[in-house]
């Protein structure tokens, strides 16, 4: 059976870049961008995780000991 994992490989920068638009978005626009930012926030989230498969040694057949 393959196991994987998620792995995110989004920055600190990424993340206080992408808050600091939204903020002035959300000033210039007297807050109706903000339901927007939950959305946005989550699709960056989304973009920048992978998927990868997590390799896993085959295990033999091990004698029954009772």
């Amino acid at each position: 059976m393959k196991k994987y994992k998620f792995v995110c490989s989004l920055d600190f920068g990424d993340v206080l870049l992408q808050t600091l638009i939204w903020i002035v978005l959300v000033i210039v626009t007297f807050g109706l961008a903000l339901p927007f930012f939950a959305y946005f926030f989550v699709r960056l989230i989304i973009n920048k995780t992978e998927i990868h498969e997590i390799s896993v040694p085959d295990r033999k057949a091990e004698p029954f000991i009772s």
